[in-house]
């Protein structure tokens, strides 16, 4: 038996047609198949808050024992004024982050 170069030819474009349909069969599958990652607004703020604190330096234990030992004695006092300042700067960093 004779093979032809166009009978060849027609086999192995038969044969790619075939593997092309294959492969676009899988990509569809792996597409179908793709995870995706959905990271709510409140996640977000999270975790910028925890990258802060990360960043923020330690915890000064001089100025802690000072407030201890004033709240202790019952001479630590806060002015209205500076309670409401704080109040109204974290509304606005909360708001900002």
């Amino acid at each position: 038996m004779i093979i032809s170069k166009a009978q060849l030819l027609n086999v192995l474009k038969v044969y790619n047609k075939g593997d092309s349909k294959v492969e676009k069969a899988q990509a569809a599958k792996a597409a179908v198949r793709a995870d995706e990652l959905a990271i709510s607004r409140e996640s977000k703020v999270k975790q910028k808050a925890m990258q802060a604190a990360r960043q923020a330096e330690d915890i000064r234990l001089d100025k802690v024992t000072e407030l201890q030992e004033q709240i202790s004695a019952g001479s630590y006092t806060l002015s209205d004024d500076e309670v409401a300042e704080k109040m109204i700067e974290r509304v606005l960093v909360d708001r900002l982050i």
